[in-house]
């Protein structure tokens, strides 16, 4: 039974850290999947036409569940959660959300799904409650808080009930009540709506009592429901509220025109950027009307104020509306100024992550245009033919990628300052404790070949060495960390890569290419995490196929048995899909390239799944 138990909780963790219950990850999303699939249900129920198919399995071969609709998926992708339950583990539960809320790995998606199925066992009434009360707490933004309601009518839609009782009205309400009046003046007015919900919809659904709320909350949430104009009518004049009122007539210009008036004008945009940096020490591109993104003096006036993540993504905006052209006298200072805004990286490195900057580094330099003119997402769904009004079937053109129709002309000190950024963010990274070995392939194949991103084409950018790298310099915290080493697949044996502190991006590729070739070897890599005594071997290479991965499963599992230890290995093929592998102890199969594939690792070596 300790066996079980043990099972069924690293089960919740893995749910926690990956956002999937695969074996393999692969940068699969479960939770997005799910609703959005249960959202085309919905609308497609609505207009009498035929239900969606469930997700196909990863190798493509059908659907996994192929008589459940998506509350079904969703009660069995969870089912983890009941099954603690029942073996009397209920209070581990939220013990270990509230624990993996606080790690920079957890995906917070995933912790939200768990919560609302929590929320959900109502033969745990102790449960119930203390998920409910966690909501104001895990639910730190617009985006997950509508989120847990969204998994919450799934899963009452599934039992039979309506989903509104007393447990969750009383959860938004104090959910609500934890802001600070400004903060969620703010916060609705930035995040009004998501996955079909607005607060609107919140606020009347869960009978709210506005006068019993604080008279900031109160203002705040009447705005929402009445507008502008009628809250202002009623709470002008009383103890307290100008300026609020003041506040929120700043937020909401530019967000409600009136009838005949231009959406926004640079004055306003630029109060309003000024006012939020003031009150809030930050904003973000979700701030602004992204028609304004077009203008040269609102970038000017924000560029030094944008929190770090929209700094990031402020490249790729100001390139598209060609702000950034080196050969143009006007954009030089701008570039300049974005420049200087990258490179200060006590400013943006503490919140980004070197493969988010990688990423943005790509899209700068290899402008494209996503298209997916078909029936059907990311969840699987096959291609349906459309009918003509002749009544012959059309097929619809597959996903694809074309060139973006604007050339943008690239930049070269905002693609050093984004490098040089790459290096910050990895140095900021906390160190590990725990001794690491980091395998690389330094064959031609990852210099060449593309890493699968999971992008409708199938592949990106993105080679095989740079994942490789930005995963070693995430792996490593920049060269700094003392207990990580980097190794290569070098002849027929294992060379170590040294790496300086500070080292960038392609001077760690260079280090690859100047490295003798070398045979992918699992078990020398195992040997010497061995005699190194280290925690887990992660071994980077392109190609995976089945027989390799049951290789490397059953040599682990023998070194272990044989000596006694508890070796961790992870298993990375950058450009491989759709492989399977049984669950292994101390295994991790990571397929392809994401954002988020350092911190998978990372949390899988310091044990938290």
């Amino acid at each position: 039974m300790a066996a079980d138990n043990d099972a069924s909780l690293a089960k919740l963790k893995q749910l926690l850290v990956t956002g999937s219950n695969n074996v393999a990850w692969n940068g699969s999303h479960l939770v997005r999947q799910l609703v959005d699939w249960f959202q085309r249900d919905e609308r497609e129920r609505h207009s009498k036409l035929h239900p969606v198919q469930p997700p196909s399995n990863e190798d493509g071969s059908g659907p996994r569940l192929r008589d459940a609709g998506p509350c079904d998926s969703l009660i069995s992708c969870t089912s983890v959660i009941p099954k603690l339950v029942e073996e009397g583990k209920a209070e581990v539960v939220m013990d270990t959300l509230r624990a993996y809320s606080q790690l920079p790995y957890v995906d917070k998606e995933a912790l939200v799904l768990c919560l609302a199925v929590a929320s959900k066992q109502s033969d745990q009434k102790k449960l119930v409650m203390d998920a409910h009360s966690a909501v104001r707490e895990l639910c730190t933004s617009t985006h997950l808080f509508f989120l847990f309601i969204q998994i919450s009518k799934m899963i009452s839609k599934q039992t039979g009930h309506s989903g509104w009782g007393r447990g969750l009205r009383r959860a938004v309400n104090e959910w609500y009540l934890s802001w600070e009046p400004r903060r969620l003046a703010l916060e609705v007015t930035r995040h009004s709506s998501a996955y079909g919900w607005t607060h609107r919809d919140i606020i009347r659904l869960a009978h709210l009592k506005l006068r019993e709320m604080p008279l900031g909350t109160q203002v705040v949430l009447h705005y929402v429901f009445m507008g502008l104009e009628k809250t202002v009518q009623e709470y002008v004049g009383k103890d307290n509220t100008s300026e609020l009122l003041e506040l929120i007539q700043v937020l909401d210009k530019d967000g409600h025109p009136e009838d005949g008036e231009k959406s926004w004008n640079v004055d306003q945009v630029i109060n309003k950027v000024n006012k939020l940096h003031e009150l809030y020490g930050g904003l973000t591109l979700d701030d602004v009307p992204s028609q304004s993104l077009k203008s040269a003096e609102v970038w000017s006036h924000m560029l030094d104020k944008l929190e770090g993540e929209s700094a990031v993504a402020s490249v790729n905006r100001m390139a598209k509306a060609n702000l950034l052209n080196p050969s143009s006298d006007t954009n030089h200072a701008l570039s300049s100024k974005l420049v200087d805004r990258l490179t200060h990286s006590d400013h943006t490195s503490g919140c980004i992550t070197p493969t988010q900057v990688l990423m943005a580094l790509h899209a700068y330099e290899h402008p494209t245009s996503y298209f997916a003119r078909y029936v059907g997402d990311a969840i699987g769904k096959p291609f349906e033919k459309k009918f003509t009004k002749g009544g012959a079937s059309k097929s619809p053109r597959a996903p694809g990628k074309i060139p973006s129709k604007k050339t943008t002309k690239i930049n070269p000190q905002v693609v050093d300052a984004l490098h040089s950024l790459i290096s910050a963010s990895a140095k900021n990274i906390e160190k590990t404790s725990r001794k690491l070995g980091i395998c690389v392939d330094v064959r031609g194949s990852m210099g060449t070949s593309h890493v699968w991103t999971g992008n409708p084409e199938g592949k990106g950018e993105v080679t095989g060495h740079e994942g490789a790298a930005v995963t070693v310099l995430s792996l490593t915290s920049g060269g700094t960390s003392p207990a990580a080493t980097t190794l290569a697949f070098s002849g027929n044996s294992l060379a170590e890569i040294k790496l300086p502190e500070g080292i960038t991006l392609l001077q760690l590729i260079d280090k690859f290419k100047e490295t003798v070739i070398g045979e992918v070897n699992v078990e020398s890599a195992l040997n010497w995490a061995r005699e190194k005594e280290a925690v887990t071997m992660v071994i980077l290479t392109h190609k995976l196929d089945q027989q390799a991965i049951s290789a490397a499963t059953q040599t682990l599992q023998q070194l272990n048995e044989k000596n006694n230890t508890h070796i961790r290995l992870v298993l990375c093929g950058f450009g491989t899909k759709h492989l399977h592998t049984q669950r292994t102890d101390n295994f991790l199969l990571v397929l392809g390239f994401d954002q988020r594939t350092p911190s998978i690792i990372r949390a899988f070596h310091e044990q938290h799944f």
